[in-house]
């Protein structure tokens, strides 16, 4: 196997990779990397940004990825725009790649990698040279399995009769308990990382759990149903290998609308085969689906009509932006020893203080 730290390089031109022949493991993870370090390893590809010049050519960003974490690298070509446009479009989003002899620096007060055409170089690599485990965060197998007995126990203990059938035929099929136990929740923000939606939806079944104790009326099997189903439609929305990207399906059409498809599509084939489900339990579940971002602005079709969907669309945001906040907290703390830091609030459109420090 050839060594990734050897390389060729002609004269007058970008370093050339020799390409690797075997799998390699990664050494240099992201949350490692400090100010200084030289960089040889392998990045997922996030996010790619266009070609732009500087004052001695032309240069090009990309988010890098590893399961611990991201970080921008810039490759700073020199005037031949033909090379450097060549090697911009050689690799693709959701593509891992070799990045030889980088630098870590600081800019703005983030690390970032550069890599310069003289010294440096990025290939995209063949899927037989990495371990796919070294890119995506996830959860531990065993971790799974434990929330999803949570799951289990709500599936064994549904009443309804056409809620119990329906919620059987998505998790009788192992094709789809599959999806449900490893698809991420999101590209960034909250639960972004395999086996993230299922850790999500376990926190709001519980959230919902708590709120049906303290207020009997509410319809459990309704609710707890909706809960189960709420994000299916992140099954489809999102695509993961060496890292999460939105589906085709997923930015024409999106999580909620794709999730209250695939449940009609399911209670039309229990119709198919014999089986009653009412038409207003339909209209029901399926509302608190569309509903249950509650707001026109965050994306929802409808808003909360239902006691059901209120409770729901809570327990929704509460466990997301719980889940949210102690994600940045531990991002904050890979940056700084310090007690305070300065974090963007999305909300606010601007930066605020946020405390770091033991309590």
């Amino acid at each position: 196997m050839v060594d990734i730290y050897q390389y060729d390089k002609k004269k007058e031109e970008q370093t050339i990779i020799k390409t690797d022949t075997g799998k390699r493991k990664k050494e240099q993870y992201i949350e490692n990397l400090r100010e200084g370090d030289a960089v040889n390893d392998f990045f997922a590809v996030k996010l790619k940004k266009a070609q732009r010049p500087y004052k001695r050519g032309m240069f090009f960003e990309f988010i890098a990825t590893d399961k611990t974490g991201e970080i921008s690298v810039k490759y700073w070509g020199g005037d031949n725009k033909d090379r450097v446009k060549r090697l911009y479009e050689s690799f693709n989003t959701g593509d891992v790649v070799q990045v030889r002899t980088g630098m870590v620096e600081t800019y703005e007060d983030r690390l970032q990698i550069s890599v310069n055409e003289t010294s440096g170089g990025v290939r995209k690599c063949a899927p037989n040279e990495y371990d796919v485990t070294d890119f995506l965060p996830s959860l531990p197998e065993e971790r799974i399995q434990e929330l999803y007995e949570t799951i289990k126990k709500i599936l064994k203990n549904t009443q309804n009769k056409s809620l119990k059938l329906l919620l059987s035929a998505f998790f009788d099929d192992l094709e789809f308990v599959h999806m449900y136990q490893h698809s991420p929740s999101a590209i960034s923000r909250h639960h972004n990382y395999v086996g993230g939606n299922l850790e999500h939806t376990v926190g709001v079944v519980r959230l919902c759990q708590n709120i049906m104790e303290m207020y009997p009326s509410i319809n459990k099997d309704l609710l707890l149903t909706g809960a189960l189903l709420h994000d299916i439609g992140k099954l489809k929305e999102y695509t993961y290998a060496a890292s999460i990207d939105v589906s085709y399906e997923g930015n024409f059409i999106g999580h909620i609308v794709i999730g209250e498809q695939w449940i009609r599509e399911k209670i039309q084939k229990l119709r198919d085969d014999g089986e009653e489900f009412p038409t207003d339990l339909e209209f029901q579940l399926i509302h608190l689906i569309l509903s249950h971002h509650g707001k026109y602005e965050w994306g929802s079709p409808k808003i909360p009509k239902l006691l059901e969907a209120c409770v729901l669309h809570q327990a929704d945001l509460m466990d997301s932006q719980v889940k949210n906040y102690l994600q940045m907290i531990e991002d904050a703390k890979k940056l700084t020893d310090e007690d305070w830091t300065m974090v963007y609030d999305s909300d606010a459109g601007k930066k605020r203080a946020i405390f770091l420090g033991d309590y």
